[in-house]
């Protein structure tokens, strides 16, 4: 199987599904700029070459909003990661397990920029974080988005939206890291352990569990990377990073699954 069909089988073994959620998007000073109800449903054809995707948000007043999108494979699917159905400078890759990212793949100075938007999965539960920089490179907002495919509400993520002080990761977490590269290359697992914090990023702790890590600041000439994690269980952890190299080129991705 060729590399773009594997990352595109990834993505179908693991995303077609109707993910019920709550999105909530905050300030880079960590306030509430608005939490709603959202369902985003992905569905296929018989063959899963064509996908039909609608993107509803329900708001506490009543208001719904709601988008949908027809692509199919044959378009979409190329060498350089999966094009997104909205946003065509954007890509997506998708690791075996079910973790993924939306990314774009440069950054163009004077536009606003999306570096990510990370996903883990495990079982029916999936989580995003998903980070935005205004035109001058600055953080804008940061967004998570909780989501089941069992239904709304969940019996897994709390219905709390503001976000925590701090989070304790101290301990020997080891486990292994795999890296894609923008040619949708997957690395051979090698062990690994917790790297965490980010030394002059952002922290972000949201509920459930989720971390992330940010720069409020980005810029064409300074690498830099965006990592975030999953506390699924007190003893399981899995964190995505997103790199992004000093022309401001997006340069992989990495999934670490870590234990104690």
């Amino acid at each position: 199987m060729d590399l773009k069909e594997q990352n595109w089988k990834n993505f179908t073994a693991n995303h077609l599904r109707d993910w019920h959620g709550i999105w909530t998007r905050y300030s880079p000073e960590g306030e509430i700029i608005e939490s709603f109800q959202s369902l985003r449903s992905l569905r296929s054809n018989p063959e899963q070459t064509e996908i039909y995707q609608t993107n509803r948000s329900i708001y506490a007043d009543g208001r719904i909003e709601e988008y949908k999108w027809q692509f199919n494979k044959q378009d979409k699917v190329l060498p350089d990661g999966m094009v997104h159905p909205a946003f065509l400078s954007m890509r997506s890759f998708f690791f075996e397990q079910g973790a993924a990212t939306w990314s774009a793949k440069q950054l163009e100075p004077g536009s606003v920029f999306v570096p990510a938007e990370l996903f883990f999965k495990h079982e029916d539960i999936r989580h995003s974080v998903a980070i935005v920089y205004d035109s001058n490179g600055s953080l804008m907002r940061v967004v998570s988005i909780r989501e089941d495919a069992a239904g709304f509400p969940s019996n897994y993520w709390s219905k709390e939206i503001n976000l925590l002080p701090e989070r304790n990761l101290s301990g020997n977490w080891q486990g292994t890291s795999v890296t894609m590269t923008p040619d949708l290359q997957v690395s051979e697992p090698i062990a690994t352990q917790l790297q965490w914090p980010l030394a002059g990023n952002k922290m972000f702790f949201f509920p459930d569990g989720i971390s992330l890590s940010c720069p409020e600041q980005v810029n064409i000439g300074n690498n830099f990377t965006i990592a975030a994690n999953w506390l699924v269980t007190d003893s399981q952890l899995q964190q995505l990073s997103v790199n992004y190299d000093n022309d401001g080129a997006f340069s992989g991705l990495t999934l670490e699954l870590l234990h104690l």
